[in-house]
Order: structure tokens, then sequence, then C-alpha cells
């Protein structure tokens, strides 16, 4: 029987030299409760080409997710760009719907940005599963592919070079996806199944029409643009929802009777 929820979850951005082989066992074992088709070598070796790691930790200290990351420029289309690339990522089912991976990997690229500020900068996401495809859809301005609108050209290109440079043997142009030889990873059947009410979202519908091997392993190929609209756009809505979350407070202080107030008898 899965246990409840321990807190909040709070996240640590570490280098990934930094971990300490106590914290990749870790990982190891959340990562495969989650997946199959994935060993530990494979694991291990996808690990030391990233640059940094967000650690996702609940209240009592226990790893309940991550995401690793690595950060590179590439020169495509005659321009020179800086890529964000997202790895292995998994959250524990108990903290979905908490904010700590989405506002850490905020600071991340906000950081990146503002190192090279001139320079295009792209997040570049494979994804086998609607959650992760969905923290693009519903977080940023510019990403594709998308399901209302068309992925431009030059986009196209640029996604052409970045996942076929970086993964050359499973890219596959014509389908926008990585389709690797000998599984690399999926998700276990009972973690986050697609329902008919879900595919009522039209992202959703989209992430499974685009990439309809995604329960065997195929990963979709994305990119999101990073610029200053993305980050007032991202803030403002982290400023919404703190002002929700305070309303929502304020109002239930309000509705609370005092205990010095004496309660008003019912009418018959």
């Amino acid at each position: 029987m899965a246990t409840a929820a321990s807190g909040k979850l709070g996240a640590r951005i570490v280098p990934r030299a930094g971990l300490s082989a106590s914290e990749r066992l870790e990982m190891w074992r959340l990562f495969c409760r989650f997946y199959d088709d994935v060993t530990r070598a494979q694991f291990d070796l996808d690990l030391d080409a990233k640059d940094d790691v967000i650690l996702l930790l609940s209240g009592d200290g226990v790893l309940q997710g991550f995401s690793t990351l690595a950060r590179y420029s590439l020169a495509a289309c005659g321009r020179r760009y800086q890529i964000v690339f997202s790895g292995d990522t998994i959250v524990d089912p108990r903290y979905w719907g908490q904010t700590a991976l989405q506002l850490a990997f905020y600071r991340y690229v906000l950081a990146t940005k503002l190192r090279c500020p001139w320079r295009p900068l792209y997040w570049f996401l494979i994804t086998k599963g609607y959650r992760t495809y969905l923290l693009l859809s519903r977080n940023f301005l510019e990403y594709w592919p998308r399901h209302d609108r068309p992925t431009p050209p030059e986009v196209g290109a640029l996604l052409a070079a970045v996942a076929g440079g970086r993964f050359p043997a499973a890219w596959r142009p014509a389908l926008g996806i990585l389709r690797f030889a000998a599984a690399r990873g999926r998700l276990k059947e009972s973690v986050a199944p697609i329902t008919p009410e879900l595919l009522r979202h039209a992202d959703i519908r989209f992430f499974v029409a685009k990439n309809p091997g995604h329960a065997a392993g195929d990963e979709l190929c994305c990119l999101g643009r990073i610029d200053l609209r993305f980050a007032l756009a991202y803030a403002a809505k982290q400023l919404g929802r703190l002002a929700t979350r305070l309303w929502r407070r304020r109002r239930s202080w309000l509705s609370t009777p005092s205990s010095s107030t004496p309660s008003t008898p019912p009418i018959s």
C-alpha cells in the first residue's frame, strides 16, 4: 500500500560531478521503481553525460524526484545557439501537482540565459510521457511541436540539428521522434496511464498522436524558447498562483469564527 506524501518538496540544483555515491544510488532506485527496460550501467552512462541535477527532497529529506540537465553551445542554421537538454526525469506520483521542479528549472534556465544573454537559448526536451510534455506546453509561450500551429521551418531545422547531433542513430526526422534499437527505459504501465478523460485535452491528444510509440519507449523531440517574454510570462504566472493561495487563505481565515466570538444560533 502506498504511503502518504511527506510534506512539501524542496529542490536543490547540484553539479553532477558533486553527487555522492549514495545520492546516485538513491536516484537509481527511484528511477527503476517507475521505469522498465533500464539497466544501472545505462543509467550511469546517461547521468555522466549531464552537467547538473535537480534533486527533489520531501520534508523528511528523502529523495522523491530528480531531473538531469546538460547545457552546451551549438552551431546550426548559420548561427550559434545555447541549448539546455533535459535527460532522465522522474517525480514520485505522490508529489504530482507540486511545483518545486518547475521553479528550480526556471531558475536554472534563467541563470543560463543571463550568462550569455545575446545568444538564443532553447530547451531541448525528449519525452515518452505526456506529463513531461505538459511542462513544455503549459509553461512556454513558444514551443514545438504543438497542436495549434505547424512548426516553423527554421525551428524544424534547429530541432533536426539538435536531435540528430545528439542521437544520430535514433533520430527519425520524418516522425520527429527518437526510436532506439533497444529500449532505454519506458514508463511502467501503472504510471500515468492515458485515460479517455485526459484525451479531452488537446495537448495530450496531440502528444499521443505525434508519438504513438511512447509506451514502447519512443521519445518525442521538442524545443522551447527561453527569452525575456518567457521569463515575464512565467513570473506573472507564479505571482498569480501566489495571489490565489493568499486569497484562499484569507477567505478561510475570515470564514473561521474566532474563539472569543459567540456562534450564531441556527435559524429554525
